[in-house]
Parts: C-alpha cells; sequence; structure tokens
C-alpha cells in the first residue's frame, strides 16, 4: 500500500481523518443552521421605537411609545431563519400559535432588516 509503517499507524490516520471530517461537517451544519445574533434590535427614537429581542430560538416584539411599553402588541415566540427570510411563530397567552414570514437580511454594520425596516443592534 502507499502508507508505510505498522498497522497501528494507518488505524491512527483514519481516525483523524474521520475526526477531521466530522468536525468540518459539524462546522458546516451549525454555519447553515444560525439564526439572529443574540440581542436587542430597534427601530425608531430613544422613547418611541419597535424593538427585537433575540435570545437563542426565542423572540420577543416590543414596542414603545413616548417611553411607554405598549404591552398590548408585545408578542413572545420562536423563529427561524431560512435563506432571506424570518419565520416567526407568535405564542399567545393562551398557547395558540400565528406563523409570521417576512423578507429578512443580516448586513454588514450589524443591523437586520425585517419586512421593509432596518433594525439597529442595541449596545450594552
Amino acid at each position: 500500500m502507499f502508507l508505510k509503517g505498522g498497522d497501528t499507524m494507518k488505524k491512527t490516520l483514519v481516525r483523524v481523518l474521520t475526526l477531521t471530517l466530522v468536525a468540518v461537517m459539524l462546522v458546516t451544519m451549525l454555519v447553515s443552521c444560525g439564526g439572529v445574533k443574540s440581542g436587542e434590535y430597534r427601530f425608531g427614537t430613544e422613547k418611541s421605537y419597535e424593538a427585537y429581542i433575540f435570545k437563542g430560538s426565542k423572540v420577543t416584539n416590543v414596542t414603545y411609545a413616548a417611553g411607554n411599553k405598549i404591552d398590548s402588541l408585545t408578542k413572545e415566540g420562536k423563529y427561524k431563519v431560512e435563506d432571506d427570510e424570518i419565520i416567526f411563530t407568535w405564542i399567545d397567552s393562551e398557547g395558540k400559535e400565528t406563523t409570521d414570514t417576512k423578507a429578512f437580511a443580516e448586513n454588514e454594520d450589524g443591523s437586520i432588516k425585517i419586512g421593509l425596516v432596518t433594525f439597529k443592534p442595541v449596545e450594552d
């Protein structure tokens, strides 16, 4: 064969190559299944704005007017990004789910575009 050495060396090489292949496949899966970077993204002014707060696969959508949170507009749920769309599954207080699909893009400056609106990340 093309490798000189004992069976131990061949087995070690096969193991290393197998582990490398598995690692590459895992990284590829993680990148392709990515979502929005965790954090808060806002559109509006300092006291009146709409925000999406992403944490893992969960999302909260809140609206503030003149510094006051509009509870009736607050939504919680989960999301997933597929190609150039974001799919929200909102869950109401009774557990009923509503799905909402919008155009989605991540911009080079760290902002995200949902529908026609660009939301900027909130710095801590």
